[in-house]
């Protein structure tokens, strides 16, 4: 997984071995604004730190200067905001969000599922938890894996029709009508490729 830009919200601080990895290799970090204190303590100053500054006092936002980019508008959260800078400054490719889970789980599910509108833009889009890795397929797409490993399939659009190869209860022609039709499965080798009319979310947890 290549972390060219990680962009750190303000859920659970990135705790296990792969996110941890993830933050100390990326070339560039853009934190929410809520998360500039988990970044430093994992001994790290951003180079951005995006948002509405709610989170963030005077003397901090001065002391940042040009590294706070303040978007007031309230029609998106901080964590959009930070995708759509992120992808300004440096591009749509190795985007990797980190610490979008763990505080409020309404704010958590709300950002996975914008994972498919953040995959227009950035298709390789990968948002990692401290318990797995959800990306987006759109289209094709083949994984690697581990032999009998976990995945999930999730289908924001009802009706999603979907192929499969190297799962265990193939999804050949079969309508995901809802979020949970596609969840459960295991891999029968050591990758496995899902096609889509519309986009899925997958969830593969760490090994």
């Amino acid at each position: 997984m290549n972390a060219r830009t990680v962009i750190l919200a303000n859920g659970a601080q990135p705790a296990h071995a792969l996110p941890l990895a993830l933050f100390a290799q990326a070339e560039t970090v853009v934190c929410c604004d809520g998360a500039l204190a988990k970044a430093r303590a994992l001994g790290r100053e951003p180079d951005l730190v995006v948002g509405d500054g709610d989170s963030l006092d005077a003397a901090t936002k001065a002391a940042l200067g040009a590294r706070f980019v303040h978007i007031a508008e309230q029609e998106t959260n901080d964590l959009a905001k930070a995708f759509r800078v992120a992808v300004e400054r440096w591009g749509a490719e190795g985007l990797i969000i980190l610490g979008a889970d763990g505080l409020r789980d309404d704010h958590f599910l709300g950002n996975v599922f914008r994972l498919p509108d953040f995959a227009a833009v950035a298709p390789e889009i990968a948002l990692v938890t401290n318990a797995g890795v959800f990306t987006v397929v759109k289209g094709r797409r083949t994984y690697s894996c581990e032999l009998r490993s976990s995945v999930s399939v999730f289908a924001p659009t009802p009706g999603t029709q979907l192929t499969s190869t190297g799962l265990e209860w193939p999804l050949d022609g079969v309508a995901l009508d809802a979020l949970w039709s596609g969840t459960l499965n295991r891999t029968t080798s050591t990758t496995f490729t899902l096609t889509a009319n519309h986009p899925v979310l997958v969830y593969q947890p760490h090994t």
